[in-house]
């Protein structure tokens, strides 16, 4: 009796006492967001090679299925029976199949685009003089032309000769015309800065066997991930269901094989379809006789991943590129790009990519520009599938609720002047 008189009490008390540890948990993380962000940050660098580890895996899960399909086919086929053992076998096999297959198809790529993406960026800094040059006699010829403006810069002009002239007079010819004072000079001014390009360099090669690490590691994560993704579900799935009720625990496992759906098919969509523009943009490059195809093909094969606005941000430095060559081939360029993205925005990314978002484009354009400002580049790339995700879990649970109390689940109900959506009471 005594425990039933005193348990409301003892409810109650650890109902406020887990309110006043929250709102104290609160003001701690407010006040302190600075160190709680650097924790997470730290975090994030540490864990890097194995988040890299898991996106490969993401990105290797299709064709790891694939391939398992085969081999399972295969062995049954053969007449073999497919015991645990064997399918652990096999999946196994398939994980170092679709590995390689990937590897593969990266090296192939490298040694189609690096050799002439060297190329390209070399012609570019070898005619980066003459482009100087010709900008030059451009702003001459105008300034001429334009007496106006050349008598309110001419002085700023002036003043930067003075000082550079200053500096040859007073700083660098002086130091060079003894031995004593050439010595101090270079010990004193020169070192130094050839000590920090001495560090920058191992600094370099530190950041890249660093970055050599993280792939090793990453490549190793992804195939312990791929090997025992299916435990790892299951034991997620186990977790889900002893903390919350059945229903809920379904609905969560639904809504998180919708979110894979959602984002495994837009990003693989999307990169099958960035790299087919950027062949396109190859040989149509090469064919309208465009300087630096290649260089050109890869800027806009790679911000074609960017949805809406990738292609517009690949076309600004690739005509101005062009621009220091020929104007008149710029605007050739500009034309071009903008077929291309008709194109892709209507032919190309739907058959691709199909309706794997399901968002209105005004919810994709506020999903980049959301996300993009928050993020960055990662932000522009993810954040149409990461906002859809949001998205499609919402309208569910809108759903959900709308059925539950019996009212009409289309939008096209609501639209207009709505009549009263309640049932009458039966005693009224």
């Amino acid at each position: 009796m005594k425990q039933d008189k005193f348990g409301g009490y003892v409810a109650m008390g650890v109902t406020a006492f887990l309110v006043i540890a929250a709102a104290i948990l609160l003001f701690f993380g407010i006040y302190h967001f600075d160190k709680i962000r650097a924790i997470f940050n730290t975090l994030a660098y540490i864990l890097r090679p194995i988040f890299y580890g898991l996106v490969l895996a993401f990105l290797l899960l299709p064709i790891h299925r694939q391939v398992y399909g085969i081999l399972i086919s295969g062995a049954s086929r053969a007449g073999g029976k497919i015991t645990h053992r064997v399918g652990s076998v096999l999946n196994f096999l398939a994980v170092v199949i679709s590995l390689a297959f990937f590897l593969l198809v990266i090296y192939i790529l490298l040694a189609m685009v690096f050799p002439q993406l060297y190329l390209s960026v070399v012609g570019l800094v070898e005619a980066f003089p003459g482009y100087i040059t010709s900008i030059q006699v451009w702003i001459t010829d105008f300034f001429e032309n334009n007496p106006e403006l050349q008598q309110a810069i001419l002085p700023y002009y002036d003043s930067l000769a003075v000082s550079v002239q200053q500096w040859l007079n007073t700083d660098l010819l002086p130091n060079l015309e003894s031995a004593n004072s050439t010595i101090d000079w270079l010990r004193q001014e020169v070192l130094p800065q050839l000590t920090g390009v001495v560090t920058s360099v191992s600094a370099g090669v530190i950041a890249l066997l660093l970055l050599l690490k993280d792939i090793l590691i990453s490549l190793i994560v992804s195939v312990y991930v791929l090997v025992m993704k299916d435990t790892f579900s299951a034991q997620s799935k186990k977790i889900v269901y002893s903390v919350f009720p059945t229903r809920v625990a379904d609905f969560m496992v639904e809504e998180v094989r919708s979110i894979y759906r959602i984002l495994s098919g837009f990003i693989n969509g999307k990169l099958v379809d960035s790299l087919i523009i950027g062949i396109i943009a190859l040989i149509c490059c090469n064919f309208l006789r465009f300087p630096y195809p290649m260089l050109l093909a890869v800027i806009i094969g790679v911000t074609n991943v960017i949805p809406f606005f990738g292609p517009f941000i690949g076309a600004i430095p690739c005509a101005l590129l062009i621009l220091l060559v020929s104007p008149l081939q710029c605007l050739y360029f500009v034309i071009f790009i903008f077929i291309l993205q008709q194109f892709d925005g209507n032919i190309l990314g739907p058959k691709i990519l199909g309706d794997s978002t399901g968002l209105a484009s005004f919810w994709v354009l506020f999903s980049i520009l959301l996300f993009g400002g928050l993020f960055g580049f990662a932000g522009m790339v993810l954040g149409v599938p990461v906002f859809a995700m949001f998205y499609s879990a919402v309208s569910r649970l809108v759903k959900y609720s709308l059925k539950k109390r019996a009212l009409p689940l289309e939008t096209k109900d609501y639209m207009g002047q709505t009549g009263p959506l309640a049932k009458p009471r039966e005693d009224q």
